[in-house]
C-alpha cells in the first residue's frame, strides 16, 4: 500500500513511528556542539523544583558519624531531654526525707516515766562496793522456788537486804515498792532479799502493804559478805551485774538520787 503514496508523505509517517527518546539523542554540528541541545533543555526541571544534588544553601545530611555538641563546660554530650527532670516530675521519696537538724536536742536512748523524786542529792549513792559484780547467791522465795543472780540477767535491779525485825525496813521498802511499779515496765527488778527464815512474818507484811517486788528469805548469811554496818542497805546493779549504786541505811534524802541511778541505769541498758 505504501508504494501507492507520496515518498514525501511514507518518510513523514516513518518519522511519527520512531519512539520520543530517540528524538533527545543529539546529532553533533561541525561546532563541537550538540544539535538536540534545545530538545534536552524541554525535558529538564523547572527552577524551583526538587533535586537529589545539594545547593550552597541546603544543610549539611545528618549522618550516623555526627555526634551531638558537647554541654558546655564538661567536654561531655548533653543527657536527652527526656531524661531531663522537669518541674511536673514528683520528688522521689528519699529526697522528700528532711535531714535531722544537727541542733536538735538528743532523744533519750529510752522513754522513761517523769522520776517520782524532784531532789537529787549528789553525795548519796557513793558508799562501799560500787564497780563489784553483785556476788552470786542461790535462796528461795515465799512459794519455795529456787532464785539466783542469773535469774535476773540482762535486767536492772535494785537488791535491798531488809528484815520484819528492823523498823527503818519498813519504811523504805514500799518507797521501793513505789519506784518499782514505775519502772517495771522499763527493765527495772526489785529483789527484796529478807534475813527471816520464818515465811509467816514476811507473808504477813507483804500481804498488808500489797507489794509486788521478788521477796527472798533466808538472805542473813548472804548480806554478811557486804559487811555491811548499817541496815537496811541497797544495790543498784546493772544489766551486767555490776553495782552502780550503794547505799547504806535508810536514808529517805537519798531517794531521788537513788532514783536517778536507776534512771541512768536503764539508759543505758537499751544504747548498749
Amino acid at each position: 500500500m505504501l508504494r501507492y503514496l507520496r515518498p514525501s508523505l511514507v518518510l513523514a509517517l516513518l518519522a511519527a513511528c520512531v519512539p520520543a527518546k530517540t528524538q533527545t539523542v543529539p546529532a553533533w554540528d561541525d561546532a563541537g556542539g550538540a544539535a538536540g541541545d534545545d530538545v534536552m533543555a524541554a525535558h529538564d526541571p523547572e527552577p524551583g523544583a526538587a533535586s537529589d544534588a545539594p545547593t550552597a544553601g541546603d544543610p549539611a545530611p545528618a549522618t550516623d558519624e555526627v555526634d551531638p555538641a558537647p554541654a558546655a563546660g564538661t567536654g561531655e554530650p548533653p543527657e536527652p531531654a527526656q531524661e531531663s527532670p522537669t518541674a511536673a516530675d514528683p520528688t522521689p521519696v528519699a529526697d522528700a526525707t528532711p535531714a535531722p537538724d544537727p541542733g536538735a536536742p538528743a532523744k533519750p536512748a529510752v522513754e522513761l516515766p517523769k522520776p517520782i523524786h524532784s531532789r537529787v542529792d549528789s553525795s548519796c549513792g557513793k558508799d562501799s562496793g560500787i564497780g563489784q559484780k553483785l556476788k552470786p547467791f542461790d535462796l528461795k522465795d515465799l512459794a519455795g522456788k529456787p532464785v539466783s543472780n542469773k535469774t535476773y540477767r540482762g535486767r536492772v535491779v535494785l537488791v535491798n537486804f531488809w528484815g520484819t525485825w528492823c523498823k527503818p525496813c519498813l519504811k523504805e521498802l514500799p518507797e521501793f515498792e513505789q519506784l518499782y511499779r514505775r519502772y517495771r515496765k522499763a527493765g527495772l527488778t526489785l529483789v527484796a532479799m529478807a534475813t527471816d527464815t520464818d515465811p509467816a512474818p514476811v507473808q504477813e507484811f507483804v500481804d498488808s502493804r500489797k507489794l509486788s517486788a521478788k521477796i527472798v528469805l533466808g538472805a542473813e548469811d548472804y548480806a554478811g559478805q557486804y559487811a555491811s554496818n548499817k541496815f537496811p542497805f541497797s544495790f543498784v546493779v546493772d544489766d551486767k551485774g555490776v553495782i552502780r549504786g550503794s547505799y547504806r541505811g535508810y536514808k529517805p534524802e537519798c531517794m531521788g538520787k537513788l532514783e536517778a541511778d536507776i534512771r541512768a541505769q536503764l539508759e543505758a541498758r537499751v544504747s548498749k
